[in-house]
């Protein structure tokens, strides 16, 4: 259960793992290149005696994990009224090896979560994702990353597209790759790359009985992009970025009765940088556009922006302000996509060494092209770590959401208040 807010992916590699040369998503830049640790947030410092050590194997360092959580969810199928409660346990692991090697990475990571409902077992899921990234080392100035996914996942039953009608969550798998060649020119920096995503949606069961076959959501996305940027300072880096997407979906007509194919574009300036000793981070604002080949739907154009910055208001308070824009899939009758623009922010505190306390709150709007549909999404959470030692930690976390659409029925708010035990090595 998270209590940090930000919307989809499209903005998630600008600044959050800032200060290294890593993959690119569809839209954002990449992340930043400038090398220092002067500065660095309350969740992400070092805490010697608190941080896991991991384990080395080889060239390797391996970090295992696993946790059990404790939720009460107090609207499960996240519906306007005949609102549903339950305790849900989850029991999660995760393992990780990093490559110790003074030239090129890899890293290799694998992970599953179970979660078990006490009174609507038809809720219970099991996912999980295995994965790999690294980055070679052609010369001083010139490296390839890359990186490559799988995962087993299911649908949250207040996503934007999930089916009001399922007996069961959707469940899907996701297989994504991405490639990207950096190459520094003295001040100039560049980038060349290519991700992949194919979403393939398993038949879901009606209530009432029946069931939905989902193969008109499978669908396989490209996206290439190029980035120029200069480094105004040690500092500071300012880019242009220019990407294209292709969306090709697995069903066309007659087979189903529209041609959600469509091509993107998106064209983004922006800066990464550190200001002194008081934030660091990035932001990019542009334009992005979806054509579609049916002449039914609606073509997309919006603004694209995006932030991820954290202000260091004290060495113990650290503010992280998120913004973001994407143009996303649906499968709403009628609707060519939606739009989805978010901002939010994050406050952490260094309450002691070893207990950490945040809150966190955001807005976001989908705006569907088409058809009369908007919807408001209001998040807040609250949460307190305790670090018992390097080994195990302890959360109490809070988390409200609220959506308010102008499609009757499609209100809903949920309480969510877990109890979560970690254990690492």
């Amino acid at each position: 259960m998270s209590s940090s807010f930000v919307s989809k992916a499209m903005v998630a590699a600008i600044a959050a793992t800032a200060f290294y040369v890593g993959p690119i998503n569809s839209v954002g830049a990449q992340d930043l290149e400038i090398t220092d640790n002067r500065n660095v947030s309350v969740r992400d410092r070092v805490r010697p005696g608190y941080d896991a050590v991991g384990m080395r194997a080889g060239a390797f360092t391996v970090f295992p994990e696993a946790s059990v959580t404790g939720t009460f969810d107090d609207n499960i199928y996240a519906t306007d009224t005949n609102t549903e409660s339950d305790f849900i346990t989850t029991l999660a692991a995760r393992l990780s090896a990093s490559s110790n090697w003074s030239r090129h990475s890899l890293n290799l990571r694998a992970g599953l979560a179970q979660k078990l409902y006490a009174d609507n077992n038809d809720e219970d899921r099991l996912d999980w994702d295995v994965g790999a990234d690294g980055r070679l080392d052609l010369t001083r100035d010139t490296n390839v990353t890359g990186g490559v996914s799988y995962a087993e996942l299911s649908e949250d039953r207040g996503a934007p597209n999930a089916i009001g009608l399922a007996a069961e969550p959707t469940e899907y798998s996701l297989l994504e790759g991405n490639a990207a060649l950096n190459h520094r020119f003295n001040r100039v920096t560049t980038r060349l790359g290519a991700t992949y995503s194919d979403y393939d949606y398993d038949t879901v069961p009606l209530t009432g009985g029946g069931a939905l076959n989902q193969d008109f959501r499978d669908r396989e996305e490209y996206t290439q992009f190029l980035r120029l940027g200069y480094d105004v300072s040690p500092d500071t880096n300012v880019y242009v970025q220019g990407t294209i997407n292709q969306r090709e979906y697995d069903q066309k007509p007659p087979v189903v009765a529209l041609n959600r194919d469509s091509d993107g574009y998106a064209v983004v300036g922006g800066a990464d940088f550190r200001l002194t000793n008081l934030a660091q981070g990035g932001v990019f604002v542009g334009y992005q556009s979806q054509d579609y080949d049916d002449p039914t739907l609606p073509e997309i154009d919006s603004i694209a922006f995006g932030a991820n910055v954290d202000w260091f208001v004290t060495p113990l308070t650290t503010i992280r302000f998120e913004a973001a824009s994407s143009i996303q899939e649906t499968i709403a009758a009628g609707a060519s996509g939606y739009t989805d623009s978010s901002v939010g922010f994050r406050v952490d505190h260094e309450l002691m060494r070893n207990v950490i306390v945040g809150a966190s709150a955001g807005f976001a709007n989908q705006d569907f092209e088409g058809i009369a549909r908007d919807d408001d999404i209001v998040r807040a959470g609250l949460g307190v770590d305790y670090l018992l030692n390097r080994n195990f930690s302890i959360r109490l976390g809070y988390d409200y959401t609220d959506r308010d659409s102008s499609v009757a029925g499609l209100d809903y708010s949920r309480n969510e208040v877990g109890l979560t035990l970690s254990a690492g090595l």
